[in-house]
């Protein structure tokens, strides 16, 4: 009889561990969840991929080794990719979010460290859409400021120890017609000092990276 009764323990403690690993396996399957958007590349001969889940997280793979899992609410659809953002000939990583307005995250990929590292403050509505200007090392941003986006603005800056440090600033208004212009303004420890106005038919005569370079010395180097 006792025999038959430390028998039947033992099975119901099998039972109990068994059961235990399969629930602990569930839940990491869960953990991470379907798989929504999914992009690749390769880089000094290693694949990367970046995967965004329905549990919201992002995680960067590579050779089975997860680099990077963060949350990440309201990622965008299209911008998740890789792309040379600042044209070091390495790939990084972009994307961003559905808001009122859009802001983005870039992740700079070090060839060192074989890492990616947020740019810190670059997930701001104000530097977004951002591009980096040919054969300098500023980037400038656009985004749509009120109006029906009729209205925009646009920094300048450039990017120092992974941070986004503005540099300049363009303001298009053409809905008042005593402000109508676009204003252009050199950034100096916070204060943004006001260097030319021009009129609305002069700045729709170029692209804003042109009206950057344009302006470049006297925000640089003044």
């Amino acid at each position: 009889m006792k025999y038959h009764f430390l028998l039947l323990l033992s099975s119901m403690l099998l039972f109990s561990c068994e059961h235990s690993k399969k629930k602990l396996i569930t839940e990491k399957i869960k953990e991470k969840d379907t798989l929504i958007y999914s992009v690749s590349a390769k880089i000094l001969d290693n694949t990367y991929r970046a995967d965004y889940r329905s549990n919201m997280i992002l995680y960067v793979i590579t050779n089975n080794d997860t680099l990077i899992a963060q949350k990440e609410e309201g990622l965008s659809t299209v911008p998740l990719k890789f792309e040379d953002y600042n044209k070091d000939g390495m790939l990084d990583i972009r994307y961003g979010y559905n808001s009122n307005y859009f802001f983005e995250t870039i992740m700079l990929f070090n060839a060192k460290t074989k890492q990616f590292t947020k740019i810190e403050n670059i997930d701001n509505p104000e530097y977004a859409y951002s591009k980096k200007i040919k054969n300098t090392d500023f980037y400038f941003s656009y985004s749509p400021n009120g109006c029906g986006k009729n209205n925009w603005e646009s920094y300048l800056f450039s990017i120092e120890d992974y941070k986004a440090v503005p540099k300049g600033y363009i303001e298009y208004k053409q809905c008042i017609d005593d402000v109508k212009g676009m204003y252009v303004f050199r950034i100096k420890k916070d204060d943004k000092i006001l260097i030319e106005k021009i009129g609305l038919k002069e700045a729709d005569n170029k692209e804003l990276e042109k009206h950057w370079i344009n302006y470049l010395k006297k925000i640089a180097c003044p």
